[in-house]
């Protein structure tokens, strides 16, 4: 290089993408902020909620392993802790994100200490998206199509959809996952879809629900990507479209039971109209890792490089003595 050129900068976001499709340490992950709570007249915190959390599925991400699993004796019992490098594009970039964008999430300035990266350790279930077979309506009128990978829906009568898998003998144990994510599209564009209720089922009957506070309109051509808890005892979720929040109520049945064996997906959608479509794709429940953001390296105009740490809780099989 002549002397006194500056070297080109890095173009992170396509080295993530293109290292997608040739590593498994290149993915998409969910990033994730606790709220923040107020405080009293003593500067004691309390139960209101000043900022609400911040969760942002889709990112992309490098993660560069340093410690998977380090199984530490402590007072509760045994604890599984860990350690990464982790890599994101600069923070310029990230903030053109549709869900970073200052316009859109006024409450993302930057990484901050303590923030989360929620990735996938295993796939526990994977609803299949790939065939029809299994897929029903418990209201509307619906055909059932699929490519091999993306299930389309198509709506016959002016109805509401209540779509549903369920799967009564080749499930994976629910203690196994604690997350639920999918995408789903509406490609018809200017038709807007709207849900009511979505249902995480084990047995049909015992089922995790969640119950968004406001409709959440589907329009345009774009996958919208939701990742939620999947654990009995949470009471409350998000799901941010385009920066905007809406708050989900959380409510296990009480049937729920961690050592069922069946798994299931189901989900209402009203307003629609004859001829609309849903596209739904990459439905998992899966058990997570959760790093915590303890240090940044912070190369302005390239990327971010972020020392991360892991606290995974008890090992399994203490949940399972215990549930």
């Amino acid at each position: 290089m002549p002397m006194g050129q500056r070297a080109p900068t890095i173009n992170m976001s396509k080295i993530l993408r293109q290292l997608g499709y040739r590593t498994g340490q290149s993915r998409r992950i969910t990033y994730y902020r606790e709220p923040i709570y107020g405080k009293d007249a003593y500067g004691v915190e309390n139960t209101a909620i000043s900022v609400n959390e911040i969760v942002i599925p889709n990112v992309q991400a490098y993660i560069r392993t340093q410690i998977t699993k380090d199984f530490v004796i402590q007072k509760g019992g045994g604890n599984i802790v860990g350690s990464a490098l982790i890599y994101l594009p600069r923070l310029n970039t990230l903030k053109n994100y549709p869900n970073f964008d200052q316009d859109n999430n006024i409450y993302f300035n930057e990484i901050e200490g303590w923030d989360k990266i929620i990735d996938t350790d295993r796939i526990v279930y994977r609803i299949p998206t790939s065939g029809t077979s299994g897929w029903s309506s418990d209201s509307g009128t619906f055909t059932y199509a699929s490519d091999g990978e993306t299930l389309t829906l198509t709506n016959g009568d002016d109805a509401q959809l209540t779509a549903k898998y369920l799967d009564s003998g080749d499930g994976w144990n629910a203690l196994e996952a604690n997350r639920i994510t999918y995408q789903i599209m509406c490609p018809t564009g200017s038709v807007d879809l709207n849900f009511t209720q979505i249902y995480g089922d084990i047995s049909g009957s015992k089922n995790v629900k969640y119950t968004p506070d406001s409709s959440i309109t589907l329009s345009g051509n774009s996958w919208l990507t939701i990742d939620l808890p999947y654990v009995s005892g949470t009471t409350s979720g998000s799901i941010y479209l385009s920066g905007t929040r809406t708050a989900l109520a959380i409510a296990s049945s009480s049937t729920w039971d961690y050592k069922d064996r069946d798994y299931g997906f189901r989900f209402n959608i009203e307003n629609m109209s004859t001829g609309d479509v849903i596209q739904l794709k990459n439905i998992k429940f899966y058990k997570s890792i959760e790093w915590s953001v303890h240090a940044i390296r912070d190369y302005t105009d390239e990327y971010m490089c972020l020392e991360c740490v892991r606290t995974a809780g008890k090992r399994d099989s203490l949940r399972r003595a215990y549930a």
